[in-house]
């Protein structure tokens, strides 16, 4: 049960990569509304595949990597799609380029590059964002809503309209990027980190199942990842990994 888990929340993880590649072919041939669905169906991946991985005890550095990596992307994906749009968009692009930016930071100065609390509700704010101006663009397509409301919506000034909608996303990119920048204020480069022991034992990469058999301890390891998941030096911890490796192949 344990590896089908494994496998299914990494697939879902795969399938919102895939979505980085859909979200913008659909949206230029079939409009808004089919990119709303993509965007729906990716979102709540992101949810599911979260709450499984805890769940069942199958989170892993492997996960963890590529969950952040397709957030990203599929949130800049729909970010630049949406500059086509409205110029609004540009800001939040500028905001997850700081964040981005912060976080190479953070990895070289050996300290935790976690996504805070507010980094996911800003994730989440940003999926309601980009999902209602999606709708927005085909809100003609919309016949159930009626044609007072359609027309009422029509009728809005757009960059008022779209200005609004991105309000509430401003206000956590902001609050996001300050959550980031906190470690400016206590971070002292003279102190010396402290990087837990690395406790692991790999093979001699002399067979191509022995490299598998590392990949899975290091990547795909549970135990391993709670572990070191909440560890301060992740990037000292990759080094000594990288230094047990060149020490096992002698």
């Amino acid at each position: 049960m344990k590896k089908f888990m494994l496998l299914f929340v990494n697939l879902l993880t795969t399938i919102r990569i895939i979505g980085v590649f859909m979200i913008v072919p659909v949206f230029l041939k079939y409009g808004g509304i089919y990119a709303a669905l993509i965007s729906i169906a990716c979102y709540l991946t992101d949810s599911i595949d979260g709450f499984l991985a805890r769940k069942y005890h199958v989170s892993t550095f492997f996960g963890s990597f590529f969950d952040g990596v397709a957030d990203k992307l599929f949130s800049c994906s729909n970010l630049i799609i949406l500059f086509s749009v409205t110029k609004y968009s540009l800001i939040a692009i500028f905001f997850e380029l700081l964040i981005v930016l912060i976080q190479i930071v953070k990895f070289e100065k050996n300290i935790n590059i976690q996504s805070s609390k507010i980094g996911k509700i800003k994730t989440i704010v940003m999926s309601i964002t980009v999902i209602i101006i999606y709708i927005v663009t085909d809100i003609n397509k919309l016949s159930f809503l009626g044609n007072n409301i359609i027309d009422f919506i029509n009728n809005i000034n757009s960059n008022i309209l779209y200005g609004i909608i991105f309000i509430p996303l401003y206000i956590f990119e902001v609050l996001s990027l300050y959550s980031y920048l906190k470690f400016l204020k206590t971070y002292d480069s003279k102190k010396d980190v402290k990087v837990p022991n690395i406790n692991i034992n790999l093979k001699p990469k002399t067979t191509l199942k022995n490299k598998f058999d590392n990949f899975c301890t290091i990547w795909l390891d549970n135990e391993f990842y709670e572990k070191y998941k909440d560890s301060q030096g992740l990037k000292a911890i990759r080094k000594e990994i990288k230094n047990n490796k060149r020490e096992i192949s002698k």
